[in-house]
């Protein structure tokens, strides 16, 4: 029978893929993490500097992955995750009544758009003048002021 694996670079990097490939399908964070430590050592290793040059050359390419996770792996996963694996969108806070329907409430002299019960302040792109009483679709959000 023949061993597949016959170095230990090859067992690093058959590893850190498998814990990159349990991070793809079960978007936990700490199999990349322990992928990124574990390349980081293929990397020093195959490298074979001097013992500081290799210590600072850890960091330099650890920092690297780390930055290119938060960056660019986390939001690609999220898409995969939300497109194909399991659909659904992540909104919360203010940003969830994007699309509904508020009414115009005038309080203390101030005009104010309820949505659900709460009150919120708003901003509008409409020409026209606002009136109490009215029914807005929110559109969008800036700096919690609703946009109507």
């Amino acid at each position: 029978m023949e061993i597949l694996v016959t170095n230990y670079y090859e067992t690093l990097g058959l590893i850190a893929l498998l814990l990159i490939i349990i991070d793809i399908i079960l978007s936990f964070e700490y199999p990349t993490h322990i992928a990124y430590v574990l390349l980081t050592l293929f990397c020093i290793l195959k490298i074979k500097a001097p013992l500081i040059t290799s210590i600072l050359l850890s960091v330099i390419i650890w920092f690297a992955f780390i930055t290119f996770h938060y960056t660019v792996w986390r939001k690609q996963l999220e898409k995969l995750h939300d497109k194909i694996i399991s659909p659904r969108k992540h909104v919360g806070g203010i940003e969830r009544i994007i699309g509904m329907n508020g009414e115009i409430k005038n309080i203390e002299g101030e005009l104010f758009i309820e949505i659900e019960k709460e009150l919120y302040q708003f901003e509008s792109v409409i020409l026209k003048e606002i009136k109490e009483g009215e029914s807005h679709k929110i559109i969008n959000v800036k700096s919690n002021k609703l946009i109507i």
